[in-house]
């Protein structure tokens, strides 16, 4: 089992990227991800953001870890944002809501090698071309749960997770660098608790994952550095867990997932 996290930051405050990457934060992403993305998650609560070259310019010129930049999905445009990224200083390149993996290997061959690559695993359809995506040479997978469950027509987002869809992508990318869920404090996470996922996390070999919305709000007041260790320790602790306890945490994290549900799906008949 793989003892480390990856932990990626959206911030376009070179103070607060020069802080994570002080407190061990591994890459900061820009997030040029908009189009359409208002309409395609209509009546779910996300963020949307419209950063520019120069967010990236900035931070890559004020950390030393790799800027990450989030493009549009694929499309006429998808090569000058590459080659804007790149010369912007970006590292790491990811691409959000591929649709197969035609399209995911499209995007390696205009990337060509200038930098590394995260493919985001959230309609339904890449799920299914799992078994052609492993073959293909992107660095990093990230398992977007929330566009998953818009391209599903779901209504839940730990769904994916419930049914065996998340376990079943990491059984079929064995071997390969891939994420999910989302990171907070220890103490943190409404209405799941974020120690419950992250021992889920483990469970399924996770490699990296994003450091929410959540997380900037539960870090006010407090010392990020110290935040972030304690992270890497409730890391490591559910690495080294017995097989008993990797059963028991998972019966927990379904027992909540499940109640969640139910009182979301009451909520929906109240409405």
């Amino acid at each position: 089992m793989k003892t480390s996290l990856m932990l990626f930051l959206f911030t376009t405050d070179p103070d607060f990227a020069a802080t994570a990457e002080m407190s061990g934060v591994d890459s900061i992403i820009i997030d040029w991800e908009n189009h359409n993305k208002k309409y395609r998650q209509m009546d779910y609560s996300t963020e949307i953001n419209f950063d520019t070259s120069e967010d990236v310019a900035r931070i890559a010129s004020r950390v030393e870890i790799p800027v990450t930049v989030r493009i549009n999905p694929l499309g006429l445009h998808t090569r000058f944002e590459i080659e804007e990224a790149i010369k912007n200083g970006a590292r790491i390149i990811m691409l959000p809501m591929a649709s197969d993996a035609r399209e995911v290997q499209e995007f390696i061959d205009l990337v060509d090698g200038r930098a590394k690559t995260i493919i985001q695993i959230e309609t339904q359809r890449l799920v299914e071309e799992c078994d052609k995506l492993k073959f293909l040479p992107w660095d990093y997978a990230y398992i977007g749960l929330n566009d998953l469950m818009v391209s599903r027509r779901d209504n839940y987002i730990w769904n994916a997770l419930l049914d065996g869809t998340v376990s079943h992508i990491y059984q079929t990318l064995a071997d390969k660098d891939v994420g999910f869920g989302g990171v907070t404090v220890v103490t943190g996470g409404y209405p799941i608790p974020f120690v419950e996922l992250l021992a889920e996390m483990s469970r399924l070999g996770c490699k990296l994952s994003f450091l929410r919305r959540s997380f900037k709000k539960d870090i006010q007041g407090k010392d990020m550095v110290a935040e972030i260790q304690a992270i890497r320790y409730a890391w490591k602790a559910a690495c080294l867990r017995s097989e008993s306890a990797i059963l028991r945490d998972q019966n927990k994290l379904t027992e909540t997932l499940l109640k969640h549900r139910v009182a979301d799906s009451k909520d929906i008949k109240m409405s």
